[in-house]
């Protein structure tokens, strides 16, 4: 049986809490000794006076305190009696009563607190009726209902009144106190963020209650080319560009374990255009990247400005990724015969090739194409036979027959005569005959009308499909492989399609086994020397299949060569497996078919051989590390006991160790993170060249927790500043510190913050290469960042409501104010609505509530926009922080009162005019007030032209309104349509301007048929659709913009274009470093932090030094700059 709920006020005949006697006794002891109102006055407020007279005299002693005067019977009497409130608390007589009752004010203190703890009693019970009333409103989100219910507990229990009308000489008091604490130097302006010269910027500190933004480029540039190739958990091959678009995908990511395994992206980031390198590695794989872009070496991540040409890098040596979807064994034959040696250009299929075995396996695949018969030309041995694949006309014949049949019946079922048919189809009533006596069959376009016509599926009449029934058709295999984007492609331009990505292991091997039949090879050198390999004229494919051979750990070496064909040569492409181990896989798991004998010899010459490699190694650096944890131990010692032969001579130092030798030694060492570097998923691969290629468009991918992912097979790597100032606060002065980390896990900041307080590499925290005279260090470190004050939550796309539940608890519990909030990043946070630059604007202003509910810094890292990147002058500014984006000066905006149009350059500075704005929920044309208008310095801008010949020139980041909401410049195209203002005498007809378009009157009349609000607000509005006719690059110029609170858009050239948010933030402050862009720069290891927007004083710049060993910003030597 369920409890039934009781929601009866059960105190409905029970007095709230009181105590009269208390009051009255505190009031005589105000009015009996003068010094009483002092050691009350802090603590106990009038609203905790349970009588109303009670409660106005109490006022006014303190108002004659506040004003130095003394508290004594007749002054208060006086002062009561100048603002008529003498006759309300009962006069004279109730006065001398309160005197009467006291016998002194010795125990004031006492009964003070007393009356407070009944008053918070009193409004816990109004809190906890109106958190009732709260649950009975369902139509409020529930959300919303648990952080009101929330936020009135919080008030209590942080003994804050509910808020309101305050005369303003209690705040002047308030402000007057701490003026003094300052000038006597008891308390500090602000919360001081641990850099001298930013504290003497922002006046001392960070202040109570602001809400403070630290935003720079995401991960300083650290990006792959447009068309990197990313492997994704389903085996599907994807571009990072696809993957940035789609915003969503399942990829690999290396370990600390060093183990691959599949994560999803945080964040995707498009980084603009920017000068990339192409790394090149001895396997021949290759990755283009910027020069910051970080790649893992055996010590760790190192971007690739600090690599060169023999240095080792991890890629991946296997995945253990396939799929799930299958298609049939013919067809992965046919496609592996066709893709090797097959002609693709001609009237139909054909494969060439010599080996009987081949021919007959490609013909029996071919046969279970229905339709299809398979032609030998031998060419009377003057050239390498062909076995052309055609139409089976006897087949088609058959089929015919069964059209005809089906068509008589379908006719026959039909309501229609054959000479109504005949009409409907335009064709003659004795070609209609032809078609029911199997001779002839209709084109393409009226068998899909008489399908209609009839009311049958293509199916009913053609069981096998269309092409089998008509002779001039295209085959069903030619068919098929223009489905997989593979007819019409030459030998040069060959590629595997991206089915066979997605298929079961079985069937990738069985497509490997064929290919390698075609172009492939097993060879048994005189020197003993086994290899394997595979040749093609197109680098894509051989590509390709060098990362299909990956996913069953085989390592191919992939080289390009020059090949005689005919009287030239031509650059053709040889993939080489000779590594023993990736031999006997590619034997076991693969094969090749039709060449048995060799496999067979090659697979006998391994079987007593002693496997060694001198590819397949861990880099010689590894020594270092295992002089680490050896100790002081000897090594011919720690050989011995490893029960190595020769142990007098490791060649330590001098040769790199062998997987099977450094696991050895692991064991003995009892070391995991080196026995699981011996078994690691990664080979260590020699880079042979590092070559510019120009600018090209890039992006990046944030990946939680490893912060790495595989791009065309080799790894690569993707919160500074404000967690130092996090650490100084928590540290330094000893005040809680809440931290939500969007981006980062918990144990990962936790990592980067020990790094940096224990001044240890995190590459070496995460491996566990520990040196014995770093474990000093690291125990020091840890015993410092235990004791600190930081609270962590990495919850993944947290609310401000969630965020300020967890703060308000965190505040309870600690029993103190909050130093600092931080969250990690902005833009990772979780909103309501499509309009995402409205969206992050709401959650601004939210945070900016929690900032001074709280009473308590918050700071929030976020993203600039990648404009910065394309502008000669690399450094931030405060436009660069903003959603939307920027139009030309000479843009004319529609002031509302005068109706003038104004070049928006002529506005900047002006706020407080009105312009014509868009009402999106009536679809009307309404004034709205602009509160600010500026220039967002000089950036790249766009023409866009519409049919109607209206232009605006633009930002690629600036939203104008379609049918489907706010959409970027650049995501838009010709002949997409834009919202722009009704100028027309007439109301137009849709079928004559846009053929695909309805009138205003018919979408008024549909609206009231299928009862849509939004259809007929449509047909109502003042908006034109407007088509686009071009969007052209315009060049760099000035740009500006405006801000229009409430409705966010504005009128101009005739078009409705976006506004700027305005930015809530009290404190913005940019971060940049020159060397990241000029490395050669004399300010190289400086970092510049630009106070770009300043509520409460001056904006500027300042300096500190960056330590990227380890994350750290330092201060800078007074006067060095």
């Amino acid at each position: 049986m369920s409890e039934e709920l009781n929601f009866q006020n059960s105190s409905v005949d029970r007095l709230p809490p009181q105590i009269i006697e208390a009051e009255e006794a505190v009031l005589g002891g105000i009015l009996l000794d003068p010094e009483a109102i002092s050691r009350v006055s802090d603590r106990l407020q009038p609203e905790a006076f349970y009588i109303s007279a009670h409660k106005e005299i109490y006022q006014a002693t303190l108002k004659l305190h506040q004003q130095g005067k003394p508290t004594d019977l007749l002054s208060v009497t006086s002062w009561l009696s100048d603002h008529d409130l003498l006759t309300r608390v009962g006069g004279r007589n109730k006065l001398a009563s309160l005197i009467e009752s006291t016998v002194s004010a010795v125990n004031i203190d006492a009964l003070a607190q007393l009356i407070t703890d009944k008053y918070q009693r009193r409004r816990l019970i109004k809190a906890g009726n109106e958190i009732v009333q709260l649950g009975f409103e369902t139509e409020t989100d529930i959300s919303k209902v648990i952080d009101q219910a929330e936020q009135k507990v919080f008030n209590i229990a942080q003994d804050r009144s509910n808020s309101g009308l305050v005369h303003i000489s209690d705040s002047l008091i308030s402000n007057f106190k701490d003026i003094e604490n300052r000038n006597q130097g008891i308390a500090l302006p602000g919360i001081s963020s641990g850099y001298y010269d930013l504290d003497a910027m922002i006046n001392g500190g960070f202040q109570r209650s602001d809400l403070v933004i630290i935003a720079g480029r995401p991960a300083m540039g650290k990006c792959v080319a447009y068309d990197t190739e990313i492997l994704l958990a389903d085996g599907s091959i994807s571009s990072i560009e696809e993957i940035y678009h789609r915003q969503t995908g399942n990829l690999i990511t290396l370990g600390d374990n060093w183990k691959f395994k599949v994560a999803q992206p945080a964040a995707y980031v498009d980084d603009g255009y920017k000068p990339v390198f192409r790394v090149t590695t001895r396997l021949g794989r290759y990755v283009e990247t910027t020069v910051t872009h970080p790649y893992l070496t055996i010590n760790g991540w190192r971007p690739l400005s600090e690599l060169k040409v023999g240095d080792k890098v991890a890629v991946p040596r296997k995945y253990n990724v396939f799929g799930t979807e299958t298609i049939t064994d013919s067809e992965v034959k046919l496609l592996a015969y066709l893709i090797g040696d097959g002609c693709l250009t001609a009237t139909n299929p054909q494969f060439t090739n010599t080996n009987p075995l081949l021919q007959e396996d490609f013909s029996h695949a071919v046969t279970n194409f229905v339709g299809m018969k398979v032609r030998l030309q031998d060419y009377s041995g003057m050239r390498a036979p062909s076995l052309y694949v055609a139409k089976n006309y006897e087949f088609i014949s058959t089929q015919r027959q069964i059209f005809a049949e089906r068509l008589k019946t379908a006719i026959s079922l039909s309501c229609l005569s054959s000479r109504q048919i005949s009409l409907k189809l335009r064709v003659s009533p004795a070609l209609l005959c032809m078609w029911q006596q199997g001779k002839s069959v209709p084109n393409a376009q009226i068998f899909e009308l008489l399908c209609k016509t009839l009311e049958v599926t293509p199916q009913q009449l053609a069981p096998l499909g269309f092409a089998t029934i008509r002779k001039s058709s295209d085959n069903l295999l030619k068919l098929w492989l223009q489905e997989q984007n593979l007819w019409g492609k030459n030998a040069h331009k060959k590629t595997i399609p991206p089915i066979v990505f997605k298929l079961t292991r079985a069937q990738i091997a069985l497509f490997l086994n064929r290919l390698f039949a075609t172009d492939g090879w097993a060879s048994l050198l005189k020197s003993g020397q086994a290899q394997l390999g595979y040749c093609s004229v197109s680098e894509k494919l051989a590509r390709q299949i060098q990362h299909l051979l990956l996913r069953f750990g085989i390592i191919a070496t992939l080289k390009r060569k020059s090949v005689k064909y005919n009287e030239s040569r031509r650059e053709a492409w040889q993939l080489d497996i000779t590594d023993a181990y990736s031999i006997k896989t590619f034997i076991s798991e693969i094969g090749i078919f039709g060449k048995e004998k060799a496999i067979s010899n090659i697979e006998l010459a391994l079987e007593n051989r002693v496997y060694q490699t001198n590819y397949d190694t861990i880099p010689v650096d590894i020594w270092q590390q295992l002089a680490i944890v050896k100790g002081n131990e000897p090594w011919a010692v720690l050989a011995r006991r490893a029960g190595i032969k020769g142990a007098s001579n490791m060649h330590v130092g001098k040769r790199c160790l062998s997987r099977e030798r450094l696991y050895i030694l692991a064991s003995t060492l009892e070391s995991l993170p080196l026995q699981q570097l011996a078994n690691s998923d990664v080979y260590w691969d020699e880079i042979v060249s590092i070559e510019p290629m120009g600018e090209k468009q890039v992006y990046d991918l944030t990946i939680p927790e490893t912060h790495n992912f595989v791009a065309n097979d080799i790894c690569v790597h993707n919160t500074s500043f404000s967690i130092n100032i996090a650490h100084y606060i928590a540290g330094s002065m000893r005040m809680p510190v809440a931290i939500f980390s969007l981006e980062m896990s918990k144990e990962q900041l936790a990592l980067r913050m020990l790094s940096s307080e224990a001044r240890i590499e995190s590459t070496y925290l995460r491996s566990g290469r520990i040196s014995q005279n770093q474990w000093e260090d690291l125990t020091r470190g840890i015993s410092l960042l235990q004791d600190m004050p930081i609270y962590i939550d990495d919850t993944p796309g947290i609310t401000v409501t969630e965020m300020r539940s967890q703060a308000r608890r965190l505040q309870a519990e600690a029993g103190a104010d909050l130093g600092l909030i931080l969250i990690d990043y902005l833009q990772l946070m979780e909103g309501a609505g499509d309009n995402r630059v409205q969206e992050l604007s709401k959650i601004t202003r939210n945070i900016k509530g929690l900032a001074r509910e709280l009473n308590v810094p918050v700071i929030a890292l976020s993203q600039l926009s990648r404009g910065v990147e394309s502008r000669t002058n690399k450094r931030p500014m405060l436009a660069d922080l903003r959603e939307s984006g920027c139009l030309t000066g000479d843009s004319l905006v529609t002031l509302a009162d005068t109706g003038m149009q104004v070049p928006i350059k002529e506005l900047v500075g002006k706020s407080g005019f009105a312009v014509w704005a868009l009402n999106e929920a009536t679809m009307k044309l309404e004034k709205a007030i602009v509160s600010n208008a500026f220039s967002t310095g000089v950036k790249p801008v766009f023409t866009l032209t519409t049919r109607l010949g209206r232009k605006i020139r633009a930002t690629g980041n600036h939203k104008f309104l379609t049918i489907n909401g706010w959409c970027r410049l650049d995501e838009l195209e010709p002949s997409s349509r834009i919202a722009s203002t009704v100028q027309l005498n007439y109301d137009y007809c849709g079928t004559t301007l846009y053929k695909q378009n309805i009138s205003r009157d018919r979408a008024a009349r549909l609206a009231a048929v299928v009862q849509s609000n939004d259809l007929a607000r449509l047909s109502v509005s003042d908006v034109y659709w407007d088509e686009i006719i071009s969007i052209e690059p315009g060049g760099e110029t000035e740009v500006y913009d405006l801000t229009v609170p409430g409705l966010h858009n504005f009128v101009v050239n005739g078009i409705i274009a976006h506004n700027s948010i305005e930015q809530d933030a009290d404190l913005v402050m940019m971060l940049y470093r020159d060397e990241y862009y000029s490395p050669d720069t004399p300010e190289r290891g400086l970092a510049e932090v630009i106070v770009a927007k300043h509520r409460h004083g001056p904006t500027g710049t300042i300096k500190l030094l960056f330590d990227p060993q380890f994350t750290q910003f330092k201060n800078l030597a007074r006067g060095s700059y």
